[in-house]
């Protein structure tokens, strides 16, 4: 990725008279790929004051302070989870909070308490007077690196033991998950590619697979369990993550999850990723917990795995020394 180049193409894009909206939005990516955040900002106030709003944008530019705020989730499950990290923000400064989430993830978020009221599409909403869609509230709150609210847990949800228990000697558990939805299939990786962590010692894998790639385990049976039958709503995802060691996944609502909940989480990204994961970057400043394991071009997995392959035998090794003193 060669974000600096793209915005000076941008920018002669526009000059050049190129929808200037478009274009905006292109620098926008570039700058949060970098970490100006602020640079994204003011992309957003020309876009703003140009007067072509986003349908899905619906924040009135002024505070939150005394108001009955609802915060509207029309994106992806991720995207949610990754920002209602604000929600305990706003509930200091607001009068009430209401989250109206996706269907999936209302359990979630009304067993973890962090509004006054979780309702989902289609129900009743309580009263408010100020409305904001949950991926305004990073410029709302005109979040930079450094004010980043990167708090975790911010997602607490009840701890149920989904995997039985092994003897004092059991092995590290570790969760699996290795392909994302439709929506971007480079950030899937062939589970055969994995195939060389099995054979770690002292490590065990779950899977928290969904279908169609779950039917995939079938060769690797005896090798990964699976659990994703105890995992088929994010809350029942929460807590089975909640008794796993370390949780190994491709770009998902997952890696979100694992996240907000402070659980560590290893996240295995495509060449040209998400804005959200910045360049070049082994952490996530949204995600104390979260490591990042980068393709050096694009669908080049296998680096990646043998990476992550040093570094699980790294963590099973001091396994083995822990266990043996």
């Amino acid at each position: 990725m060669r974000p600096v180049a793209a915005i000076r193409c941008f920018n002669e894009a526009e000059r050049s008279g190129y929808d200037p909206d478009g274009c905006s939005a292109g620098r926008w990516i570039c700058h949060m790929l970098r970490g100006q955040y602020e640079s994204a900002w003011q992309e957003s106030d020309r876009i703003a004051a140009r007067g072509r709003p986003d349908p899905n944008r619906f924040w009135d530019g002024n505070p939150v302070d005394g108001r009955s705020v609802l915060i509207r989730c029309l994106h992806g499950l991720g995207d949610t989870l990754q920002f209602v990290r604000y929600a305990s923000l706003i509930r200091r400064r607001a009068r009430s909070l209401i989250i109206e989430s996706q269907p999936p993830l209302k359990a979630l978020l009304e067993q973890a308490r962090i509004a006054d009221h979780v309702i989902t599409w289609g129900e009743v909403e309580p009263f408010w007077d100020q409305q904001i869609e949950v991926v305004e509230l990073p410029r709302v709150f005109r979040t930079t690196l450094n004010s980043i609210p990167d708090f975790v847990p911010y997602l607490n949800v009840p701890s149920i033991q989904s995997i039985s228990r092994h003897d004092e000697a059991r092995p590290l558990r570790v969760g699996l998950v290795w392909a994302s939805g439709n929506y971007n299939s480079a950030r899937s990786i062939p589970l055969k590619q994995l195939a060389s962590l099995f054979d770690i010692p002292d490590i065990r894998f779950y899977s928290l697979q969904a279908a169609p790639e779950r039917s995939d385990l079938q060769v690797w049976s005896g090798k990964v369990c699976d659990i994703y039958n105890a995992a088929s709503c994010p809350l029942d995802a929460a807590n089975a993550l909640a008794s796993l060691d370390l949780l190994l996944t491709v770009d998902t609502m997952m890696a979100h999850l694992a996240g907000a909940m402070g659980r560590p989480v290893w996240t295995l990204l495509p060449f040209a990723c998400d804005w959200r994961w910045m360049a070049a970057r082994a952490d996530s400043p949204w995600y104390p917990t979260m490591r990042l394991f980068r393709q050096p071009r694009p669908g080049a997995w296998a680096s990646v795995v043998a990476n992550v392959d040093q570094e699980l035998r790294k963590v099973s090794t001091v396994q083995r020394v822990v266990r043996a003193k």
